[in-house]
């Protein structure tokens, strides 16, 4: 048998087609490993984000809830001692409501219905609204050397001022669009200028029911809002970035 050998070139040439051969199946081969690598990686950073966005919010709305049902059992309280020292007895459902405050009602189906933006929304503009009305009974009693109800009307005021920040950081933080219909559009009017002091005493005790009937619907927001979160179905989307902190502590 006669034994052909090839010229040294055609032996180059094959061992350079036989390393560029295995070069790209080595490079294939960390390729397909790769993908499902990234992948994986992938969801797993998306699970976390998600993971922690659902505890941060927890947390939010949590303290949210415990501050707000502080607030109304303070308000109740600071309503029954103002009616017992400054309204001894009155007939008070004889008092009229007040057309310059806004009705917190709606029927249940309407509660029900309100998108989670709407509900933030509805919170944030009340809060502003009602810290300012009482910032003014705040002033008024100032005059009055009465420290107690003094220093309960200023404690209702920072509490009101927190939660209003609380529900601010949860329409910036979420990006929820700020979602406003109340017509017309809540501006706290002047309050306190009647010249009988009588009739000044019934709006203060007007804007401290009003604020307590506010702050019951505020608390069941709150409890729909997280019921709506543990079922799932709070807000459609996800914040775009889940690594914030939140405020809560």
């Amino acid at each position: 048998m006669t034994i052909k050998f090839l010229p040294s070139h055609d032996y180059l040439d094959l061992f350079l087609g036989a390393a560029f051969l295995l070069q790209i199946l080595f490079s294939v081969d960390l390729l397909v490993a790769a993908v499902p690598v990234g992948l994986r990686g992938e969801k797993a950073s998306g699970l976390k984000s998600s993971s922690e966005w659902r505890a941060n919010l927890q947390k939010e709305l949590g303290s949210s809830l415990k501050l707000s049902r502080q607030l109304l059992c303070k308000t109740r309280n600071l309503k029954h001692l103002y009616q017992s020292e400054r309204l001894p007895g009155a007939h008070l459902f004889l008092i009229p409501h007040s057309r310059r405050l806004p009705s917190p009602n709606l029927n249940l189906s309407t509660w029900l219905a309100l998108p989670d933006a709407k509900r933030l929304s509805h919170m944030a503009e009340g809060l502003s609204f009602y810290q300012t009305l009482v910032q003014q009974l705040r002033d008024h009693e100032a005059t009055k050397e009465d420290f107690r109800l003094l220093s309960q009307l200023e404690d209702l005021r920072c509490n009101l001022r927190d939660l209003s920040h609380h529900v601010s950081y949860q329409i910036s933080r979420w990006e929820l669009p700020f979602e406003n219909h109340l017509e017309p559009a809540l501006q706290p009017p002047q309050i306190l200028q009647h010249q009988n002091q009588w009739s000044n005493r019934q709006e203060v005790y007007l804007v401290l029911r009003y604020l307590e009937n506010f702050l019951c619907r505020v608390t069941r927001d709150f409890v729909m809002l997280r019921a709506r979160l543990v079922k799932g179905t709070f807000l459609s989307r996800g914040p775009r970035t889940p690594s914030s902190h939140s405020i809560s502590s």
